[in-house]
């Protein structure tokens, strides 16, 4: 403590913990100095209970360590909902309340007449369980709400006088079924909405997660890196490709087989060099794992662009040379420009947060101009 006031200075004090440990300290000297004075108070002996604020800095260490990430984020998310819990438990209360005064009216007479009768003659509580609105209160969240000897009660009373059967069946039927269901459910949308709006808990998870994939790409990287020299070709990507367990269920779970390797290599090779620096193939293959669209889209997308930057070439190429292309060549260009527009702006509208079916319908008219994309493409590589 002594070197946390050094370090922070004029600071120390505006650190809750600092402060709360501070407090710690000083009740723990004061208790010290009573006992070595051999003074016994009775009355400070409270003071002891203090010391038991230290358990509140275990909640610090959960953030040290990134295995207890599950553990951390169940007490953010109960911190989260301690209104909520509140609100229920007044909830819980008022309805076992509502029977409770029912059944003082109601039950409880019939409980006197077993008793005179001698029932229960080994349950002290039973005469009183329904004498009052507080008894049975008690009683109605000890049978309905916690199930404890639900039937030792309920069922001789039932059987004195059937018609008692409706507050105990109703009062089970709205706490349990349905009073503690409801609870559930606001409880988990309070979940779902406190874990959406923690932008900071889910920042902090998702850069802990980045890190712990980029680890694993760059031991694949290592892996598939036969020659040793630092960079991938494409060769040693194909290879990687078929030899590569753990590379392999990365292709899978991006939907990427052996005939999209080559497009994968010059999507990852964004300089053009014709060689995979680690830095690039870890990032873009992280970004086409977490990416919300699917890796094809991207394939589609890459195809277009170079295929719209070959057509502008071509076209600039044909207005220099100032005669007229032959005719197939101008349809096609033509053609095709009308398809690549249609293409761009189907990609450009399509948001990161479209909705599957959305993605499926764009990406199926995308697969309709593949093959004509294709043909063309094959087509411009002559003429250039």
């Amino acid at each position: 403590l002594i070197l946390r006031i050094i370090a922070d200075g004029k600071a120390f004090h505006r650190k809750l913990w600092n402060i709360l440990d501070a407090l710690i300290v000083a009740i723990g000297v004061f208790d010290i100095i009573l006992t070595l004075a051999g003074i016994e108070v009775k009355t400070l002996r409270i003071v002891r209970q203090f010391r038991l604020c230290r358990l509140l800095r275990l909640i610090r260490v959960l953030r040290l360590f990134s295995v207890l990430k599950e553990l951390r984020r169940l007490i953010n998310m109960i911190g989260g909902c301690f209104k909520t819990l509140f609100w229920s438990c007044l909830l819980l209360f008022l309805m076992m309340t509502i029977w409770a005064i029912i059944a003082v009216e109601l039950i409880n007479p019939t409980v006197q007449q077993i008793v005179d009768e001698g029932g229960w003659p080994g349950c002290e509580r039973c005469p009183r369980s329904f004498s009052s609105v507080f008894m049975a209160d008690i009683t109605i969240f000890q049978t309905v709400v916690a199930g404890d000897s639900w039937g030792y009660i309920a069922v001789p009373v039932i059987e004195k006088n059937p018609a008692t059967a409706i507050i105990f069946i109703g009062a089970l039927m709205t706490l349990v079924f349905g009073v503690l269901n409801l609870i559930v459910a606001v409880i988990v949308d309070v979940f779902a909405q406190s874990r959406e709006r923690d932008v900071y808990t889910r920042a902090t998870e998702m850069e802990e997660e980045e890190r712990e994939q980029k680890a694993v790409l760059g031991r694949i990287f290592n892996r598939i890196d036969a020659d040793g020299g630092g960079t991938l070709s494409f060769e040693e990507l194909v290879q990687g490709a078929y030899k590569e367990p753990e590379f392999q269920r990365w292709l899978r779970v991006m939907d990427i087989d052996s005939r999209d390797l080559e497009q994968l290599f010059s999507i990852v090779d964004e300089d053009g060099s014709g060689e995979i620096e680690p830095a690039e193939f870890i990032e873009a293959i992280y970004r086409m794992r977490t990416a919300d669209s699917k890796t094809a889209i991207k394939f589609v997308k890459h195809i277009v662009s170079r295929m719209d930057e070959q057509q502008k070439i071509l076209k600039g190429k044909a207005e220099k040379i100032g005669g007229e292309p032959d005719n197939w060549v101008c349809n096609d260009i033509q053609e095709l420009s009308d398809k690549l527009d249609n293409v761009l702006n189907v990609l450009s509208g399509m948001g990161v947060h479209s909705g599957i079916h959305e993605l499926n319908g764009k990406f199926d008219k995308m697969l309709d101009v593949l093959p004509d994309m294709r043909k063309f493409e094959g087509q411009l590589q002559t003429v250039l």
